[in-house]
């Protein structure tokens, strides 16, 4: 069971180089498992073709960032609820974002691969699948807080600005430290811009 585990773990490791240096349509099964030491019929085993494999490497710290984003929105919803006015929204998001970038950091390579190595595949529209997700997340807040609605227009766009601002700085800056001083600066920045632009007095 343990063998299998580490094959198994081998097997991804090799495929996260192969994909990253490759991307996804030239990715070679043989190369990956030649560099793994293994059989391509040990890689069928354990998964059924390349999209799974790549799968395997990206889902679990896709699903894990939306589930941060998941509960984060919940607590805003919460914290809309107890407020009267959009002055008295906390704009600071230094928590939720160093949070945020120490996660994709902890699974940077993953998350490089969902950036540039998604071309048919399934993944291919993950920026604005997260985009969209954000969006949803606005209604609720926008309910919670009485008196107020939100320009879906310039929500749109601020969702759209959020996340190209954390995909430039993870393309650009590979320590973790400095990447989440720049995009605490950005966040805070985007997030009063958001409640300036996007609240509408109804």
């Amino acid at each position: 069971m343990q063998d299998e585990k580490q094959t198994r773990q081998k097997l991804i490791d090799c495929a996260k180089k192969e994909f990253l240096e490759k991307g996804y349509a030239k990715a070679s099964l043989r190369s990956i498992c030649a560099n793994a030491g293994v059989t391509t019929g040990a890689l069928y085993f354990f998964f059924e073709n390349k999209e799974a494999l790549f799968a395997a490497i990206v889902d679990p710290p896709l699903n894990g960032l939306k589930g941060i984003l998941v509960r984060h929105f919940k607590d805003d919803i919460e914290e809309m609820s107890g407020i009267a006015s959009p002055d008295d929204i906390d704009m600071d998001h230094t928590e939720i974002c160093d949070r945020i970038v120490g996660y994709i950091y902890e699974n940077y390579d993953s998350f490089m691969l969902l950036l540039t190595a998604t071309e048919n595949t399934v993944y291919e529209n993950v920026v604005d699948d997260v985009v969209s997700m954000i969006e949803r997340s606005i209604p609720p807040m926008m309910a919670a807080l009485n008196g107020y609605t939100v320009d879906e227009y310039m929500s749109h766009w601020m969702s759209h600005i959020s996340i190209d601002a954390f995909i430039h700085v993870i393309r650009h800056e590979t320590d973790v430290e400095k990447a989440k001083i720049r995009l605490r600066a950005i966040l805070n920045y985007l997030v009063l811009g958001w409640v300036k632009l996007a609240l509408v007095k109804e």
